[in-house]
């Protein structure tokens, strides 16, 4: 029987590494900071394997092929590769894929008809890069990747992000060695604009909004807004929430720390950084 030890959420966007002294300067000190408390907290964790709920920017996925759920099952990931590094400005670097968890976890999907779609290559931009460079600099413990797509409809529906990590949590407590240490970090959102006649729009009533539900361990609610609901009051990057929503079901009813919130205009999205109860 495997252990959760640890759940972290938080934003990404290039900018965040590739542009951060067009932020506002406080705004920049005080979210940065939140992401150092959470990497200080994952590290004292000490998890084994870090599972990554993150979607994918079309640089591996596109729309003559496009999963709702994909699991990365390499030995290793490009994040980022060289081109992403130069786009990012962080060094290219490679991470340590938990080959064997994730491989077990698509056979136990398919067993208990969680289908998922699997891929043994993949590479990563802002929506890995960019909190890993906080959170695992050292690139020390091995990770899963699942990508939930956020970005080219239709989507999947925020509900099966949260079974998706309930099926998550079962298969940590039920399927895993004992003793084994799982932290898990959801990347994305909060609400932004991006590509659309509101592009650069951030909303901090909705951010809010998200923020109260998970310091009251009302997470669960989340997972009930539609698509169109998200679409209005976080925008289409706002439909990233689903990869919170999959940390919130492996952590039903759990509250959340918040560690930082800026509505950072330059970075084009609202900044989130949130550490949970476990």
């Amino acid at each position: 029987m495997g252990a959760i030890v640890a759940g972290c959420l938080t934003s990404h966007a290039p900018n965040i590494t590739a542009k951060p002294v067009i932020a506002d300067p406080a705004q920049r000190v005080r979210f940065v900071a939140g992401l150092e408390e959470m990497r200080r907290r994952l590290r004292a964790a000490r998890p084994d394997v870090l599972v990554v709920f993150a979607n994918d920017h079309l640089q591996n996925f596109f729309y003559d092929n496009m999963p709702a759920v994909c699991v990365g099952v390499a030995e290793r990931y490009w994040a980022p590769s060289n081109g992403g590094a130069e786009f990012l400005r962080v060094p290219a670097r490679q991470i340590a894929g938990a080959r064997d968890w994730a491989k077990a976890f698509v056979h136990a999907g398919l067993e208990q008809g969680f289908d998922l779609a699997y891929a043994h290559e993949l590479e990563f931009w802002d929506d890995v890069s960019v909190p890993l460079h906080f959170l695992l600099p050292d690139a020390d413990v091995p990770i899963v990747p699942i990508l939930i797509n956020c970005v080219a409809p239709p989507l999947p529906r925020p509900r099966r992000s949260y079974e998706l990590g309930a099926f998550v949590q079962a298969f940590i407590e039920d399927a895993r060695p004992r003793a084994e240490r799982v932290a898990l970090l959801g990347s994305g959102g909060i609400s932004h604009w991006i590509g659309v006649p509101d592009h650069g729009r951030i909303n901090p009533e909705f951010d809010q909004r998200v923020l109260d539900a998970i310091r009251q361990g009302r997470g669960e609610t989340l997972a009930f807004w539609s698509h169109d609901e998200i679409e209005k009051e976080g925008g289409n990057g706002g439909q990233e929430i689903r990869n919170w929503i999959a940390v919130l079901g492996a952590l039903h009813g759990k509250k959340g720390d918040v560690l930082a919130y800026e509505p950072v205009t330059d970075w084009l999205t609202g900044c989130g950084a949130v550490w949970m109860d476990v």
